[in-house]
């Protein structure tokens, strides 16, 4: 038994580097080797043989090798494997939407952007791919959490940033815990000398609450995703179904609130409930934003922009305000846990450290650009999708 667990903590799974250059095998031996693959280069014409032979336990792929068809290679390999049991990452410097079209619709597991090449991002993809080889020799169907291997990776990122708000957030709430207990232990002592509580007491005692309710609110949003999570619709509904429930939940105040919408749909799949959360966060910024403007009108736009016809950038959601603008050298700082200029009965100071955690989780970016005494525009960009209605 004790050779057997040593065989198996010794094995070391074997990547296939089908027509990748010498310089980036040394980039992704330096990369692999270290965290336990052994990276074995061959030729595409030679790749399912080797891979046979070796028991190859991944391919990758370069697609843009000078000289070579990196999608008549991988069709090669696959016809000649006799099965998709092999998973498959392409190798690309750079992809249009065409390229990324092509790659996708011919079956290919993964497609992973080469210039730069993220270390973190590479050993993620490869980890990914060896549970759904796992899981396809196992006999299982291929599972909606394994369908797409991207959506793999942003949910370990995610869980590495939950990890790390998390901790800041155990260790306020710590705080916010003791104020509670202070505050409780004033009101029962006096109430048992049958005096009234003291009004500031009080007073502490329900900001402590709402701090509570806040900190729940957002790690509940930042909770695990679940197949059932994920939604196909149409990205244009999500914004005035938000707007109109902040909005009866008295939460935009006295902003006038103008939703920008395009005539085309925009079909997206991603967790709705999250997505929503994003934009209740950058709403509720806004409105507190605007709250003390008094020589223009409180104006808060928020809508969607269409996808870049050439796969540049996906869908953006963005939320512009005429509000009190921020300066340069803290526009980066509002995003940071517990960075506010709110009172604390008003916010926890995680609003937008949520929903930017939730952007990137999802594949996409959160921006600001902003200026003093006449506003800011945030501005959601998600990930290029395929699909379509």
């Amino acid at each position: 038994m004790l050779e057997t667990t040593a065989t198996a903590a010794a094995y070391r799974p074997r990547v296939l580097a089908v027509d990748v250059e010498s310089h980036g095998m040394e980039r992704l031996h330096s990369i692999l080797a270290p965290a336990g693959y052994d990276v074995l280069p061959t030729s595409g014409k030679a790749a399912a043989a080797v891979a046979s032979r070796t028991a190859a336990d991944l391919v990758l792929l370069d697609v843009e090798r000078p000289g070579t068809d990196g999608l008549a290679a991988y069709r090669r390999i696959r016809a000649e494997l006799g099965g998709p049991s092999l998973p498959v990452l392409m190798l690309t410097p750079s992809a249009d939407r065409q390229t990324r079209r092509e790659v996708l619709e011919a079956g290919v597991d993964d497609l992973l952007i080469t210039e730069p090449l993220d270390p973190l991002e590479l050993k993620v993809r490869v980890h990914t791919l060896l549970e759904l080889k796992a899981h396809r020799e196992a006999g299982g169907q291929r599972a909606e959490a394994l369908l797409d291997p991207r959506t793999r990776w942003v949910e370990m990122e995610r869980l590495a940033r939950l990890g790390t708000l998390a901790a800041d957030v155990a260790q306020n709430l710590g705080r916010v815990g003791e104020g509670l207990q202070r505050a409780l232990a004033h009101v029962q002592t006096r109430a048992m000398q049958g005096l009234p509580p003291d009004p500031e007491e009080l007073k502490k005692l329900g900001v402590a609450g709402e701090q509570m309710r806040l900190h729940g609110q957002h790690l509940l949003s930042l909770g695990p995703t679940t197949p059932k999570d994920i939604q196909r619709f149409d990205l244009r509904d999500l914004v005035p179904a938000v707007v109109e429930r902040m909005r009866i939940a008295g939460r935009l105040g006295s902003a006038e609130v103008r939703v920008l919408l395009p005539e085309d749909p925009i079909a997206v799949i991603f967790n709705r409930r999250q997505l929503e959360q994003v934009l209740v966060e950058l709403l509720a910024n806004a409105a507190d934003a605007v709250e003390d403007v008094k020589d223009r009108p409180r104006r808060i736009h928020v809508g969607v922009d269409l996808p870049d016809m050439f796969g540049d950038f996906g869908p953006r959601l963005f939320v512009k305000d005429t509000g009190i603008g921020i300066f340069e050298d803290e526009v980066q700082a509002v995003f940071e846990p517990y960075y506010t200029t709110k009172a604390p009965e008003k916010g926890a100071g995680l609003g937008l450290t949520v929903a930017r955690a939730l952007v990137e989780a999802m594949g996409g970016k959160l921006t600001v650009q902003s200026r003093v005494n006449l506003g800011s525009t945030f501005t959601a960009e998600l990930p290029e999708q395929t699909s379509s209605w």
